[in-house]
This record gives structure tokens, sequence and C-alpha cells, in this order.
């Protein structure tokens, strides 16, 4: 069965929802430099063409040649271009200008990410949503000690982060704000390798995560990791899971207890002592009223077997055939 390692931050977000404003958008985008635009004249398809903005802040547009394009918004930019445009086919010219590619707004992502790349955006994102663009964090990744290099002049100042630590806390308060040319970099933990460069996972150090979570799987479990960054490790939850729902179910005695946990609380109520998982533990986040015969079925195989790979089989075979 395929496993991804990905540690995609998409549940990060979920958990700092109580913490992170959304961002304004009152003002229509400034174009800057490197930008890349798509220009179209209406009822002339033949001189729709995409363009990059220079390091000097022109454009070149055929038949106007050389035009002034940062520091003006797109709706500014094709008024210009369609009076430009108007003298050269004798009647009025109306231009539309979008951005394709914020890359004056850009930001560079690498180490133990999925893609690490040069990514731009419209408005620079927080650090959590700018590596998510890269594919989200590898398993491997070492959360709490995470760098952004900003350039001060000629140098490049490092700010160390412990992305972790917010994690665990639910608060974002700690966390620097990005600005347009920093490079995150996510540095690797000591793993050991396993099949394509994934940490070697068994049922002896894994935890499963099961139900409604992006990914079903195995994932490793590290020191005191608590029961966010587990479902961050499976790529957090579907949009039907519930957050109020989530049940750890965990071997003791040679039986299991179940414990119920509802993280919407917790995030309402701000941070408090996390729920640590284990290794051998099973997770479970509950869906809509389908996962009440798989959760049925769960416990049943969970009282024959306390091999977590084989329960990890059962589980996804229940979440494709529900």
């Amino acid at each position: 069965m395929r496993r991804s390692w990905q540690v995609v931050v998409t549940m990060a977000l979920v958990l700092l929802a109580g913490g992170i404003a959304a961002t304004a958008r009152g003002a229509e985008y400034a174009i800057g430099n490197e930008d890349v635009l798509q220009v179209s004249v209406w009822m002339h398809p033949e001189l729709e063409r995409s363009v990059t903005v220079d390091a000097n802040g022109n454009i070149t547009f055929p038949p106007i040649g050389e035009l002034r394009a940062a520091g003006q918004t797109p709706t500014q930019l094709g008024t210009r271009l369609g009076d430009r445009l108007s003298s050269y086919l004798r009647q009025t010219a109306t231009v539309t200008v979008s951005v394709t590619q914020f890359m004056s707004q850009s930001l560079f992502v690498s180490g133990a990410v999925a893609t690490p790349g040069r990514y731009g955006f419209e408005v620079v994102p927080g650090l959590l949503d700018a590596i998510n663009r890269a594919g989200g964090a590898t398993a491997a990744a070492d959360l709490s000690r995470v760098q952004v290099l900003r350039r001060e002049g000629d140098a490049r100042r490092p700010l160390t982060v412990d992305l972790a630590r917010a994690l665990r806390e639910g608060s974002s308060a700690g966390l620097p704000a990005l600005r347009p040319g920093d490079t995150i970099v996510v540095p690797a933990g000591p793993t050991a390798a396993g099949e394509g460069g994934a940490p070697a996972v068994t049922s002896s150090d894994a935890v499963g995560v099961l139900g409604e979570v992006t990914r079903p799987g195995l994932y490793p479990v590290g020191s005191g990791q608590d029961l966010w960054l587990a479902l961050a490790a499976a790529g957090g939850l579907t949009p039907r899971g519930r957050l109020t729902d989530v049940r750890v179910v965990r071997p003791q005695d040679g039986g299991s207890s179940v414990y119920r946990v509802d993280l919407r609380d917790q995030l309402h109520r701000g941070a408090r002592e996390p729920f640590v998982v284990r290794p051998g533990d099973v997770v479970f986040v509950m869906g809509g009223s389908g996962w009440s015969t798989a959760w049925t079925v769960l416990s049943q195989s969970l009282s024959l077997s306390r091999d977590i790979v084989n329960i990890v089989v059962v589980a996804d075979y229940l979440r494709d055939n529900r």
C-alpha cells in the first residue's frame, strides 16, 4: 500500500484558525518587477499574450513597444495600454490585464519540504501557509528549528523559529511576519532512511491515523508528539472530519482504552495540556453517520489484533467502500 510521508500544513492552518486573521484585500494589487501578466484585447485575440515585467519595471507589448508597468494596478495598466493601442487600431481598444504570477512578492522555500522552490503570492502569507504552498514539510522535518533567511544589505540574517511549539500551543504570536525575498529553510532531523528516502516506520514506533483524514496510514511518533502533529502528518482532516470527535485507541493491560478528544474545544479555550500520542496508538477521526459502522468494525478489529499495520489496512478498505 502506497504511503506518503508528506506533512501537509493544511492541518496546521486549521489549528491556528483562532489566531490568524484573514488578510485584508481592500486595495488592488500593485504590479512589481518579475510579475507575469496576461494581456487581452477585446475583439483582437491575435494581440493576446503573456508578458513579464523586467528588472527595470517595464514590459514590451507589440505594437506599442516598451511601457512602464511596475507600481501600477492591472486596471491602470490596462487603461494605458488601451489608450496607446487605440491609435494603432483606429478604434477604441478595451484591454484587460491580469497577474498570473506574483513573482515580485515571492518567497524561497527549501529543505525538508515536498517541492522546494520559489513561490509568488498576491499577499505575502504567514510561515505556515508558505510551507504549505511548497507541498508541506516531510515527515523527516525538524519543525523546532525552521530558519527564515532575510536579506539586510549584502548579508542574510537568519531567524530561527520553533514552529513545532507554535503548532502545540495553537498560537501564531511568536511567528515572524514574512517579507518578499525571504528564504525559508526547513531542516531535516536525524532519522533512519526508508524507501524513497522516507523514514523507516514500523508498528512498534508508529501511530495509525485513520478515518476522515487526507492520507490515512502509519506515521512515526516523535518524543512527546501531540495529537495535533499526528493529524498534520496525515495531511489534516477532510472537510467531513469532526474536530469535536477524535478517538484515540491505546493498548493497555492486554486490552484497549478509548479516549475521546474534542479538539475544537481546545481551540476555543486556547492552549492547554496537549494530548500526547504514543507508539501503538490508533487515532480515528469521525465524520458523518457513515463512519459509525466503520468505527464498529475497527473496534472489532482492535479486539482481535493489536497489529496496527493490519488495522490500517482494514480502515483503508472501510474508507474506500463505506
